[in-house]
């Protein structure tokens, strides 16, 4: 859709850099990175500076906040700074990892960030969406979760900060402990007769559901830990039991209604940080938040009833969330389903209900069928299936054989298999690549969809005595309209049915011009929001 604005003038007589010295290591001499493998804060960092160094025309790294440890909060902007500025540009913002263990999340946004920078100018895709956009990409929203799952094995639902999380008065700050030392907290089989569980005919190292009539040995499974409390639970919630993304402003419950909500809203530093800049960044039009398992993305509505989501917004989202499921061979779910069953406080639901922004959560990684042969070819991956390849191809690397351990409380009992961080939430190293590449397609497709305001070349009519009549047609050429979704035509409705203070500010027009004055107003005009290509 486009607009002509006319404005009369008269003519008289009377505008954190990358560390050059960062280490080479980890960046190949051709720009290359290693994607078989998952890195730390510290790596990540290092990998974004050096990128960002190689690249000076193309990326500059900032940092945003700090962490609740005072980690760096880093995210790089990514744009032909040549064709504009990256604050003047519509944009995508990709992040990952605010869950402690969902270390692919972190792994996509890095492996988009060199993408994008090592393909500009060789890829046509990335090119024009380089010159004409802008990506902000966030790849450790949560560096001090993110580095305890790395170093120590440790289970953590987001933030390091101590959590009550069994309301008995104490901050729980117990995580599981390696009781055999072998860098891995994995389970533990306890010979119990009234157990749920018994190891399966088919291999001993499958434990299986036990049915009626079962002969045992019968046993439950407990994680890998100890009775820390004494109370007679073993210990293996990990550390804290803060949930990020139940954290943020709109919609937002206490924790007797959403459990890990915090003490009140973006009472964490890395929320807090994400909000303010995506307050001081309304170029942003698309989120992707990106999280890890289930091999889907989750779509608005979030945090509300979905009643009460806009119909013209929901057939948005799903013909947008087509793509992805054409794009990966995904589905797409709902985050909200029902009045009573959603989530609080939730990133997307801000950005959707505060900023009109559409966002998405993928859900990265099926399992182990995303890197699984499926030997017998019946269209399941089995357990069975899980060892062969394990063993085959991998060296056995991910399942420890149950191995008898004294338990200092508990007795005799075996401490052994899956190591499930790597094997269903995360893939194993070898496997990660496949994964990033499958998502980055979509990604793309996403920032190809924002909104693109242009303006025609002025054309100028003299009027006479040194006056000159200024006109300009403004254009956007993108497929979502300015307002982004209809919640973003959302304001205060005047008197006279004109609308202010909309949720999404309207495009503003300046006229700028050299030994020149305005004559009619400012030369600043707030013009109505412009269509783009979408029906919706």
């Amino acid at each position: 859709m486009k607009r002509t604005l006319i404005l009369a003038v008269a003519l008289a007589a009377c505008a954190p850099g990358p560390d050059a010295g960062a280490p080479e290591a980890l960046v190949a001499p051709d720009g290359t990175v290693d994607w078989n493998r998952y890195y730390t804060h510290d790596e990540t960092n290092r990998i974004m500076e050096e990128l960002a160094r190689r690249h000076p025309e193309l990326a500059e790294v900032r940092t945003i906040g700090t962490s609740f440890l005072g980690a760096t909060l880093t995210l790089v902007a990514v744009t032909n700074r040549a064709t504009g500025p990256a604050a003047e540009k519509p944009a995508l913002y990709l992040d990952g990892g605010i869950h402690a263990q969902e270390l692919t999340g972190s792994a996509v946004a890095l492996y988009a960030l060199a993408h994008l920078l090592n393909s500009y100018g060789k890829d046509p895709q990335v090119t024009a969406l380089l010159d004409t956009r802008t990506f902000y990409v966030r790849p450790k929203f949560n560096p001090d979760g993110s580095d305890l799952v790395l170093r120590e094995d440790q289970f953590l639902r987001s933030t390091v900060r101590p959590v009550d999380d069994d309301g008995d008065g104490i901050a729980d700050n117990d995580p599981p402990v390696d009781l055999d030392g072998d860098g891995r907290i994995l389970m533990m089989r306890v010979p119990d007769p009234d157990g749920p569980m018994r190891v399966s005919d088919e291999d001993p190292r499958i434990m299986v559901r036990r049915q009626s009539g079962d002969a045992g040995p019968f046993y439950r499974m407990v994680r890998e830990g100890l009775d820390q409390n004494n109370d007679g639970i073993i210990a293996n919630d990990g550390i804290g039991g803060l949930d990020m993304n139940r954290n943020y402003p709109r919609n937002w419950e206490r924790q007797h209604i959403q459990s890990g909500a915090g003490d009140f809203p973006l009472s964490e530093p890395e929320t807090y940080a994400t909000v303010k800049f995506l307050n001081e960044h309304r170029n942003v039009g698309t989120i992707v938040h990106g999280h890890t398992s289930g091999g889907f993305v989750y779509r608005l509505p979030s945090a509300m009833d979905p009643r009460e989501f806009d119909v013209h917004d929901e057939a948005l989202v799903v013909h947008m969330g087509e793509r992805y499921t054409e794009s990966t061979g995904r589905p797409v779910i709902p985050s909200a389903t029902h009045a009573t069953e959603r989530r609080y406080g939730t990133l997307i639901q801000w950005a959707y209900s505060d900023q009109g922004v559409i966002g998405w959560v993928p859900e990265y990684v099926p399992g182990p069928e995303a890197w699984v042969t499926d030997y017998d070819g019946d269209g399941t991956v089995t357990e069975a299936e899980w060892h062969r390849f394990n063993d085959e191809e991998l060296g056995g690397r991910y399942f420890k054989a149950w191995t008898p351990f004294q338990h200092p409380q508990l007795g005799e009992v075996e401490i052994g298999g899956w190591h499930t961080k790597f094997w269903g939430q995360n893939p194993p190293r070898e496997h990660l690549e496949p994964e990033l590449e499958l998502q980055l397609p979509w990604i793309l497709w996403l920032a190809e969809q924002l909104p693109v305001v242009q303006v025609d070349d002025p054309r100028v009519t003299p009027l006479g005595d040194d006056r000159f009549q200024v006109e300009v047609t403004v254009r956007n050429a993108g497929y979502l309209p300015t307002n982004l979704t209809e919640r973003g035509l959302v304001g205060d409705v005047r008197p006279d049915g004109t609308v202010r203070n909309q949720v999404v500010t309207p495009p503003l027009v300046i006229l700028t011009a050299t030994d020149a004055e305005v004559e009619d107003g400012t030369g600043r005009v707030r013009i109505p929001h412009l269509a783009g290509a979408s029906p919706h």
